[in-house]
C-alpha cells in the first residue's frame, strides 16, 4: 500500500502544484494573487503534507501504544486490525511521495541554469540517500525502538516542513 500511495501522491501532488487554473481553455487568464500563484501552491501542498505526514505519525502511535499493552502479535492482512498500520503506510507513502515531487517542483523554480539545477538535483538526492541510510540502520528495534524511531522521524518532519517554509518560490 505505501508504494500504491507513492505512485498516487506523486501524481497528485504533480497535478495540484503544475495546474494553471481552473478556467476552461480559451478563457481569461485570472490575475488574482490568490490565483495560480507558486507560493501558494507551495503553502497548500505543505499544509497538505503536514495533516497526512501527521496523521501517518498518530496512527503509528496509536498502533505501538497498543503494541506495548497487548503485546506484539502477528495478524493476518485480511483482519480488520491491519487497517491502522496500512493506514498509518498509506498516509506514509503518500506524504513521501508528495514532499519529494515538492522539492524538485521547488528546485525548478529556484534554478534557471541547467547547470546550477543539475548540482542542486545531485546534492538534493545526496542528502536524501543518507536520509535513508541513516533510516534504515535504525530500523531494526534492537537498535532504536519503535517509539523512538516515530520520535526521530517526526522531529525531521516538523524540523523540516518548518525550514522548508522559509524557501518558498517567488511571486508569479
Amino acid at each position: 500500500i505505501f508504494h500504491l500511495m507513492e505512485i498516487i501522491g506523486a501524481m497528485s501532488c504533480g497535478w495540484a502544484l503544475d495546474r494553471q487554473s481552473n478556467q476552461a481553455e480559451g478563457a481569461p487568464k485570472i490575475t488574482s494573487p490568490l490565483h495560480n500563484n507558486r507560493r501558494r501552491k507551495a503553502i497548500e501542498c505543505l499544509v497538505l503534507f503536514i495533516i497526512i505526514n501527521a496523521t501517518g505519525n498518530i496512527l503509528a502511535f496509536c498502533q505501538e501504544q497498543d503494541a506495548l499493552l497487548h503485546g506484539v502479535n502477528a495478524f493476518d492482512i485480511s483482519e480488520l486490525k491491519a487497517l491502522k498500520p496500512s493506514l498509518a503506510f498509506a498516509c506514509w507513502g503518500f506524504a513521501d511521495a508528495q514532499i519529494q515531487v515538492y522539492c524538485y517542483w521547488l528546485l525548478g523554480h529556484l534554478y534557471d541554469d541547467g547547470g546550477d539545477h543539475s548540482r542542486a538535483v545531485g546534492f538534493y538526492k545526496c542528502i536524501q540517500s543518507l536520509g535513508f541510510s541513516v533510516g534504515f540502520y535504525a530500523i531494526p528495534t534492537s537498535r532504536v525502538n519503535a517509539l523512538t524511531q516515530l520520535e526521530i522521524s517526526s522531529f525531521v518532519f516538523v524540523s523540516g516542513t518548518v525550514l522548508s517554509l522559509f524557501q518558498l518560490p517567488p511571486h508569479d
